[in-house]
């Protein structure tokens, strides 16, 4: 394993970061290519997978931290895929919301088992419940400085949205 070595460990702590996440990405990211599916897609499409209910583009940006005008391209690259559609709102027509389908839905079916099979598989041979626990709050906390940091403006999730759960005979 090669590890860098810098004069601070925020620097080694960041390296360790990225090498970590590069690492399981090529996994994942091989897993979507058999899909034709990119990995800013597979986010839209886990996020239209846990709603109850069609978002907009303006919700699907602020829930995955992007752009609307990234996430708008991508829905559209993504609806000329068949994976989702674009559809008025019945009493605004102004309003646009994303639907996910069958097509879709399929695919983060596949991905979403293989992939988190996979990070998990990973995360339990290499930590301890406890550590993982540790880790996991230790993300957030990143995750939330680094979102003030950048001045992000970003919702909870809403009623609507449901914690992704796997399906408990693949560990």
């Amino acid at each position: 394993m090669y590890d860098w070595h810098f004069d601070d460990p925020f620097s080694n702590t960041w390296v360790l970061l990225r090498q970590t996440w590069e690492a399981m990405a090529q996994y994942l990211e091989s897993e979507l290519s058999m899909h034709q599916v990119k990995l800013a897609q597979m986010d839209i499409l886990m996020m239209l997978s846990a709603s109850k209910a069609l978002l907009t583009e303006s919700q699907i940006a602020s829930y995955t931290f992007r752009t609307l005008q990234s996430v708008s391209g991508l829905v559209t690259r993504m609806e000329n895929a068949g994976y989702l559609r674009k559809v008025r709102g019945a009493g605004d027509q102004r309003v646009v919301k994303v639907q996910m389908l069958p097509k879709g839905d399929e695919v983060v079916k596949k991905v979403r088992r293989a992939g988190f099979v996979y990070g998990c598989r990973v995360m339990k041979s290499s930590l301890s419940e406890k550590e993982i626990e540790l880790l996991k709050q230790l993300l957030k906390k990143l995750r939330d400085g680094a979102l003030q940091e950048i001045a992000l403006k970003t919702e909870p999730l809403p009623d609507i949205v449901d914690t992704p759960r796997l399906d408990r005979r693949h560990p």
